[in-house]
């Protein structure tokens, strides 16, 4: 059964452009874009979605940069002449509406100026785009600091809305910093982005607005208070270091070069889990401890073996001790989230963590030994306004295993010394780096002057001891950033990977590409 609220269609006729210009009260112009209100509507302009739909969950759980859409086909030829989007109380980050071709086309896209305001807001296109009935087009947004408004199981099942065909699964989206196409989808998901259209014979011009009017917002929800994760994981097949990457099984998965990795939305708390407060120690001394959906507001030491931690959100860490040797735990489809300041969400040893989502902090997981990170997605480090912590998405030392992972550290850099090392990180400055596999992931571009280190940095303490890396069957995605010198782009600023000595006993190097499927040196 769809969740989609129950709204008259016909109230959809209500929101548009206006030609008329006795009836542009309510118009106001904003570098270059309009937001309109439902009273300032010509009844021959329509979208898809009803003027007042409101989403169920007014902010997602999820701060990563993302493009947002929906695709359809209308039942008649006619004219786009706006894209619209709907502004929920946590998503300041929209920049960019933009129309697609079924082929991933940008036939028009539009800045979107800064507007705090909740609810409907419609940015006019710098001219409008003839379409053709029965053409699949798209219509989306770029969120670049997530939270962005949704409602889940709207769209999972094909249907005709306001003289648009929509398939199955219509609200599409794809991570990325950048504008592009959106394609994934989650569960029906209907992201609210939506297109003000004129068929072929009405009215469609653009108006001339009066520069002096005021805007009157569409309808506003009252916002929610609590939004609830729609992270939900979906369990992928169990990569083994010896075993080939395996073709995408992920709804809303990341994809790149026909494999899925995880995304915020294959990780995390399950949508539709019941949390409730955490009212146990945080210092955890007795063996086998369970925490399912629950949230806790604390940073969790284990000094017990077998904790177990599930389906829980934790606003802090969780610890066990290397030298302490007294603490293991797992902890699987939980949101770990470190924080606005500096700070670790998952370490140091002796741990195992599934389908997990960590942001925050400076060092998503520090993966010191005997430790084992699979189908998670790290990313979404804080920024270090202090200008000193140098943040990574993960750091690995001894006996530490990466396993069909997303990766990536996306601080932004702060004078005069903050922001991103790597990705994945390794150095010989305390101890050897030894007995490592980083198999099968996918390192997010942009995260820091390499995206990641291989253990053999010279000049160290323990430099020369490293042993027994293996990197296979790894994906470091390009960027749109140009490296130093002009080099291409290649990850980070300098390269994908650097200090990985393919001369170094047990040394293992194979299948690492670009997302462009170009291959990955190793380099020292």
């Amino acid at each position: 059964m769809s969740d989609m609220p129950r709204h008259k269609l016909s109230a959809r006729k209500n929101r548009g452009l206006l030609a008329g210009a006795a009836a542009l009260a309510t118009i106001a112009v904003t570098a270059g874009a309009l937001a309109i209100g439902s009273a300032a509507a010509k009844a021959d302009t329509t979208g898809i979605f009803p003027d007042d739909l409101s989403p169920r969950i007014a902010a997602a759980s999820d701060n990563d940069s993302v493009v947002l859409g929906v695709k359809f086909a209308p039942t008649q030829p006619g004219t786009i002449v706006a894209l619209q989007y709907y502004q929920g109380p946590r998503d300041s980050g929209i920049t960019t509406a933009t129309l697609w071709s079924a082929s991933g086309a940008a036939l028009a896209s539009t800045s979107v100026p800064v507007n705090r305001t909740v609810g409907w807001h419609t940015v006019q296109l710098p001219k409008p785009v003839t379409v053709t009935a029965n053409t699949t087009y798209v219509a989306s947004y770029l969120a670049t600091k997530g939270n962005y408004a949704v409602t889940q199981n709207a769209l999972n099942k094909p249907r005709v809305l306001g003289g648009f065909s929509l398939p199955a699964n219509a609200g599409v989206f794809t991570y990325s910093r950048t504008n592009t196409m959106p394609t994934s989808t989650f569960k029906g998901s209907n992201y609210l982005a939506d297109i003000v259209f004129s068929a072929t014979g009405a009215a469609g011009s653009t108006p001339t607005p009066t520069p002096t009017a005021t805007t009157t917002p569409r309808p506003t929800p009252t916002p929610t208070t609590s939004p609830t994760p729609v992270n939900t994981p979906t369990p992928t097949p169990t990569p083994t270091p010896t075993t080939t990457p395996t073709p995408p099984a992920s709804a809303g998965g990341i994809t790149a070069l026909g494999r899925s990795f995880p995304s915020p939305a294959t990780t995390g708390v399950p949508a539709g889990t019941a949390l409730t407060p955490y009212t146990g120690p945080c210092t955890i001394q007795t063996p086998n401890v369970v925490i399912d959906a629950k949230v806790v507001n604390c940073y969790l030491r284990i000094l017990a073996k077998g904790v177990v931690i599930t389906r829980s959100q934790i606003v802090g860490g969780v610890y066990a001790d290397y030298n302490d040797n007294v603490g293991s735990f797992t902890i699987s489809d939980s949101l770990v989230d470190a924080g606005n300041s500096a700070g670790t969400g998952i370490g140091d040893a002796y741990f195992t963590a599934t389908r997990v989502h960590v942001t925050g902090g400076s060092r998503s997981i520090n993966c010191y030994a005997d430790c084992t990170v699979q189908d998670s997605y790290v990313a979404g480090q804080f920024t270090d306004n202090t200008g000193v912590n140098h943040e990574s998405g993960i750091r690995v030392n001894t006996n530490s295993h990466l396993i069909h992972n997303t990766i990536g550290c996306t601080a932004p850099d702060v004078a005069p010394d903050a922001g991103c090392s790597a990705a994945i990180t390794g150095y010989p400055d305390f101890d050897p780096v030894q007995n490592n596999v980083i198999q099968n992931n996918l390192i997010l571009a942009g995260s820091g002057g390499y995206c990641s280190y291989g253990g053999s940095t010279a000049g160290k303490p323990f430099s020369g001891q490293t042993k027994n890396i293996t990197f296979k069957d790894n994906i470091w995605q390009r960027g749109t950033e140009m490296g130093a010198g002009n080099r291409g782009y290649v990850c980070g600023y300098w390269g994908p990977i650097t200090s990985f000595d393919i001369t170094a006993p047990g040394a293992v190097w194979s299948n690492n590409l670009y997302d462009d499927g170009s291959a990955v040196a190793p380099a020292n």
